[in-house]
């Protein structure tokens, strides 16, 4: 007979309140907290570009509406696991930083999030992120990339392993998470069908004794 497989969750001392709006991390310029429901014009805004779908799966909306973003948070606020992981969380810049014209308010820009592997793998988790190409080149991504994987790491000590993937067209995604300090592994050849093109997935992994 199988052994049963058993639901394995990494525990945290101190685990991130599930509430909306929880700030998860912050640095000198970038905030990423949980979703709220109000989020989901600037949401809109920031994810409905053709780059940025171009480098997302079929599953992301394109074009990306205010409906996509409500239904989005909507899930992302009732997941039964939000209150154990960090599934889904906004990235925003500053008041008063480049590219946010506004001196009082954050504004959204992206997402990152993870995804628990499970069994053998629940150390492992998957790690996905996008920023507006209107943000692009201001060293957002890698302030926001390398808080939220350090975060992540203090915050569940048994987490292991963070890995993200690439289309091997998107260069500047495998050198930001590069720069993050994430290795090269491997690419699966030819493992993804994009607007038609095949093209190889580039994958990457960060163990919690690559942070320095």
């Amino acid at each position: 007979m199988p052994s049963k497989v058993v639901d394995r969750i990494l525990p945290s001392p101190c685990p991130p309140s599930a509430e909306p709006g929880t700030i998860l991390v912050e640095t000198e310029r970038v905030i990423i907290r949980r979703y709220l429901m109000s989020d989901a014009p600037a949401l809109a805004l920031a994810a409905n570009h053709d780059q940025v779908a171009s480098y997302m799966s079929d599953r992301f909306s394109s074009p990306y509406t205010t409906a996509d973003a409500e239904e989005f948070i909507q899930r992302s606020i009732h997941d039964d696991d939000s209150a154990i992981y960090p599934h889904a969380a906004a990235i925003l810049i500053k008041p008063g930083c480049p590219c946010n014209p506004s001196a009082t308010e954050p504004l959204l820009v992206g997402g990152i999030g993870t995804r628990p592997l499970e069994d053998i793998f629940y150390r492992t988790w998957e790690l996905g992120y996008y920023l507006s190409p209107l943000v692009w080149r201001q060293g957002y991504g890698t302030e926001a990339l390398s808080a939220f994987s350090r975060w992540a790491f203090e915050t569940w000590p048994k987490l292991h392993r963070l890995q993200a993937q690439a289309y091997e067209n998107n260069i500047a995604s495998q050198k930001l998470l590069q720069k993050c300090g994430f290795e090269l592994e491997g690419r699966g050849r030819g493992a993804v069908e994009k607007n038609g093109e095949i093209m190889d997935e580039v994958r990457f992994g960060l163990l919690r004794s690559d942070l320095k």
